[in-house]
């Protein structure tokens, strides 16, 4: 067996305790911790002496060295930090001491300050996601499509567990602590990884797309779709509300339709000057195309955006 070890772990900051338990198990099968991370912890073999560990939250520190002083003086040594606030402390075990001898702070005051730090952050972030979310609930009720949905859901559970976290660590009280957790923030990162791809996804599968057919001159157009002009074919990946934004500039009447790959006509409309915005539609996966026909011959122009 190696001399160093590697151990992949997610924690949650309103339940660290859960981190500071399997760091001192590790230390107790002979593995001390050498450097702390976010998303993994690095240890060196030494059976020899054990240790228990504690965290502290300060995500600006005007003086490190006077910090770590100040630990040291109570008998901690310092191990590491991570780039986002927290600081790995720790203190050879004896067990003939109390175990309130490796308690980093002396007082509950003390304790719910370090909480309240992380609470803080905590609702700066809830802040932000809630704005987003608004923004999201507003554009679900005008525009509703698949991708917004999905976004409310994606930034919903995210918010929800946030805001667990600032509720939980808020609590002065033990009962904050939980096993549920152990297993909440690998599903939380999961998901907050792989609803990212999914949404990205979603949204790079729409055909945003913006075509412009600029005053160009056309013979007379059958009114018969078999003899009409194929203008713009485009692909639709997956079911969905899409929005149709549609502008006619024509020297006759001019029908333009949206037909599917079966020539079944899903929108159509016929005027020498049309416009209008956010047309609504559900289409279902597949082959579509705008047509022209019906047309005595002249100039058109038309302007299509489709998302």
């Amino acid at each position: 067996m190696g001399k160093y070890k590697r151990k992949f772990g997610i924690y949650s900051a309103w339940n660290y305790e859960l981190e500071i338990e399997d760091l001192n198990k590790m230390s107790e099968q002979g593995w001390q911790l050498i450097k702390g991370g976010c998303f993994s912890n690095k240890f060196k073999k030494n059976p020899d002496i054990q240790y228990r560990y504690q965290l502290d939250f300060q995500p600006s520190i005007e003086d490190k060295g006077r910090y770590i002083e100040t630990f040291r003086e109570q008998g901690w040594e310092y191990v590491s930090s991570t780039f986002n606030g927290w600081h790995y402390f720790r203190k050879l075990y004896d067990a003939s001491k109390p175990e309130e001898e490796y308690e980093i702070f002396t007082d509950i005051s003390s304790a719910k300050e370090m909480n309240n730090r992380w609470a803080i952050v905590g609702m700066v972030c809830l802040a932000f996601l809630f704005i987003y979310l608004m923004f999201y609930l507003i554009w679900m009720i005008t525009k509703p499509k698949l991708t917004t949905l999905f976004g409310m859901i994606y930034l919903g559970v995210i918010f929800a567990v946030v805001l667990r976290g600032v509720l939980v660590m808020r609590k002065s009280d033990s009962s904050k602590k939980s096993r549920f957790d152990k297993w909440l923030m690998p599903f939380f990162f999961v998901w907050g990884i792989l609803g990212g791809i999914i949404y990205f996804s979603l949204i790079e599968a729409r055909p945003y797309c913006s075509w412009s057919n600029r005053s160009a001159e056309y013979y007379p157009i059958s009114a018969d779709l078999d003899e009409a002009v194929n203008w713009l074919p485009m692909e639709v990946k997956y079911p969905d509300n899409y929005y149709l934004d549609l502008k006619i500039d024509a020297s006759a009447p001019l029908r333009v339709s949206l037909v599917d790959e079966e020539m079944n006509v899903i929108y159509t409309t016929r005027d020498t000057e049309f416009e209008e915005e956010n047309i609504r539609l559900w289409l279902d996966k597949g082959l579509y195309s705008i047509y022209f026909s019906e047309f005595e011959g002249g100039s058109i122009y038309v302007d299509v955006s489709f998302e």
